[in-house]
């Protein structure tokens, strides 16, 4: 990140034929996230799919990772396209056809989130959000590159059109600062993806280790992501305390 943000603010020219030249140094930071939160939506749509199938916990911890993972590098999507928007358009809302879509996608994600949380049972919050992280996946490729690009669209919108397809879109240093802006936030979003399913198994293991305490149990009492079905050492005969001792 560090990286990036040096080549973008101390290498990377100004860019031609835009109102505010420097401004197009987010792209470095906007594209690179927009694209990366649809990778992480369609990954959830994934995971969600295959705990469908095979019932895994860990697949349900998965999607939930993608999703929030994507659902914050969305935010940064937006608020950066926000900003360039402002600087270069003269105002950061438009009610532009891709500012709309992406945040419509947004908003179905945040209704997921809600969906989590409304739901106490455990196999039932997998298997109802995984159904709706499903669904929402599906709409990934018709909200953020279908539908602006239609023709009715595709006229009234202000942003540009195939930039990174086209050769003439970006000279040589501004296509190596996007790649290097794919880079990080690929690197990022796997690191903060990992570090959340390592939390999710921990609470996991926390709350089947509570259960356990509380109903005296030493086997396996609720849904767990991994943890064993016996507490260790737990058929062994508690040893009597010496008297006095």
């Amino acid at each position: 990140m560090l990286a990036l943000v040096v080549f973008a603010f101390y290498v990377a020219p100004p860019a031609q034929d835009f109102r505010d030249p420097g401004s197009a140094r987010i792209i470095f930071f906007h594209v690179p996230a927009a694209i990366v939160c649809t990778l992480c939506f369609l990954a959830g749509g994934f995971f969600g799919w295959r705990y469908l199938r095979r019932r895994d916990p860990l697949d349900d911890a998965r999607a939930a990772a993608a999703n929030e993972v994507g659902a914050l590098l969305g935010v940064v999507a937006l608020l950066t396209g926000m900003v360039f928007a402002a600087m270069q358009w003269g105002k950061p809302w438009h009610w532009d056809p891709r500012q709309t879509s992406f945040l419509l996608q947004l908003m179905i994600y945040a209704a997921y989130f809600a969906l989590r949380s409304s739901v106490e049972d455990d196999r039932r919050r997998a298997a109802v959000s995984s159904g709706y992280t499903l669904f929402a996946a599906l709409t990934v490729p018709l909200l953020v590159y279908i539908l602006p690009r239609l023709p009715l669209f595709k006229e009234v919108s202000l942003h540009p059109s195939n930039v990174m397809a086209s050769k003439q879109g970006l000279d040589i240093p501004h296509r190596i600062g996007v790649y290097l802006g794919f880079a990080t936030y690929g690197l990022l979003a796997f690191g903060l993806y990992r570090m959340r399913l390592t939390i999710s198994q921990l609470e996991a293991r926390l709350h089947e280790l509570a259960n356990r305490s509380e109903h005296q149990h030493t086997h396996r009492v609720g849904w767990n992501l991994r943890v064993s079905a016996v507490a260790p050492n737990a058929d062994r005969e508690t040893p009597e305390t010496p008297a006095g001792a």
